[in-house]
């Protein structure tokens, strides 16, 4: 897969809630790495490259949590392998639109709840 990067990914599993708008599902996965730009999903669903989905990200923040609503576009998905439980896909998604203040806010969310991550990927670059 031929990986073109726009943003750092760090490797933070957050539990997401997501509708499917093409064919009015709802269901949850986990965001197995994150960026400000997108993510990859551990799904039980299949989708289709192009599909839109409208996720709740779910990130805690002490004993509370705080909900980023972003709409995403499915860019790639795969079945997942025997290692990865609880999933039976794999997915790339890219977030549309997305706002400035929630691309803040997610890099804000890895940097104080995961700083070793965000610091080693940050200074590794993209």
């Amino acid at each position: 897969m031929n990986e073109n990067r726009k943003a750092v990914r760090w490797n933070i599993i957050l539990p997401v809630r997501y509708v499917g708008l093409f064919r009015n599902t709802e269901s949850s996965a986990m965001a197995k790495d994150l960026s400000v730009l997108g993510a990859r999903l551990a799904m039980v669903e299949r989708h289709k490259p192009g599909d839109k989905l409208e996720m709740m990200l779910d990130m805690p923040a002490g004993e509370s949590s705080n909900t980023m609503c972003v709409d995403a576009d499915v860019v790639w998905q795969r079945p997942a392998s025997a290692l990865e439980e609880g999933c039976n896909y794999m997915a790339g998604v890219v977030f549309r639109n997305i706002m400035d203040c929630y691309r803040k806010g997610i890099a804000e969310y890895v940097s104080i709840n995961h700083p070793q991550e965000f610091r080693q990927h940050w200074w590794d670059g993209v």
